[in-house]
């Protein structure tokens, strides 16, 4: 079972962990069947974060990572692909990272109108806020970064920060006010 890891930021104050930062990673067979299983991981460790998402980031995050591990399968040699989710909840970022043993980078294609493959890049392009590709010591890695809806305030957040948490009471307070419902008046129609 993968676990967050807390990382330091260099602004907490020493000795304090910001449990805003999470990071975790997993293994993979090279295997057209690891696509579904890595929507299913990240779902998990999303859920284990406790991780805020809506449907678009969820449909973006769930398009993502399909769309770099099948890269990963279809266009790589090696068995195994290693797969790394950082989520940065105060930035409202989720980085996914897919590295594979091939020095070859990824590239658009050019696929017609009725092609069944090659619009992966194009995807992770439009969905994700940043995307690229870096080689690594033993091959590549693939990731991009995909926005997150705003995430709630944590009880040790709003303890050390009492002035953030003030301005999220009155963010919330002073939001978009929904009029009175009032009750439907009936009128009352003689009929002779």
């Amino acid at each position: 079972m993968a676990h967050p890891s807390p990382r330091l930021r260099p602004d907490a104050p020493k000795g304090s962990f910001d449990m805003r930062v999470c990071s975790s990673s997993f293994f993979l067979v090279r295997d057209p069947a690891s696509v579904p299983i890595s929507r299913q991981r990240l779902g998990r460790l999303i859920q284990q974060w406790k991780v805020r998402t809506d449907n678009d980031s969820r449909l973006a995050l769930d398009t993502v990572i399909s769309e770099l591990v099948t890269n990963a399968v279809r266009h790589t040699t090696g068995a195994m692909l290693t797969v790394g989710v950082h989520a940065d909840l105060d930035l409202r970022r989720l980085i996914i990272e897919v590295y594979d043993g091939s020095q070859v980078m990824p590239r658009h294609q050019i696929t017609g109108p009725d092609a069944e493959t090659g619009r992966g890049m194009f995807l992770v392009e439009h969905l994700a806020v940043s995307h690229g590709a870096e080689h690594t010591a033993r091959g590549k890695k693939v990731w991009a970064e995909v926005a997150l809806p705003g995430q709630p305030l944590t009880r040790r957040q709003l303890l050390v920060h009492p002035r953030r948490a003030a301005r999220a009471v009155i963010r919330r307070l002073s939001g978009p006010r929904r009029p009175p419902i009032h009750a439907p008046v009936l009128v009352a129609s003689s009929a002779r």
